[in-house]
């Protein structure tokens, strides 16, 4: 897990975490933003985890061990 996926679920806990404390306080319409700022950074966290992904191009480890068995069965 990199830095910014890291602070982005550090943020989105947080928000929550001040939600719940908020909406105890006040009403949901009060404290709707704080809800909507968590969903924001948990969608942040997910759209950068794809991006790294896709940049890295990572696949599991099963699948590059058949990769590399069937790269060596056509060598033979």
């Amino acid at each position: 897990m990199k830095l910014s996926e890291t602070l982005s679920l550090a943020a989105a806990v947080g928000f929550l975490i001040l939600w719940i404390a908020e909406y105890q306080r006040t009403t949901f319409a009060d404290s709707y933003w704080l809800l909507m700022l968590c969903l924001s950074f948990l969608l942040l966290l997910q759209f950068i985890r794809h991006r790294r992904i896709e940049r890295n191009k990572e696949i599991s480890p099963t699948i590059k061990q058949m990769v590399t068995d069937r790269q060596k069965k056509k060598k033979k």
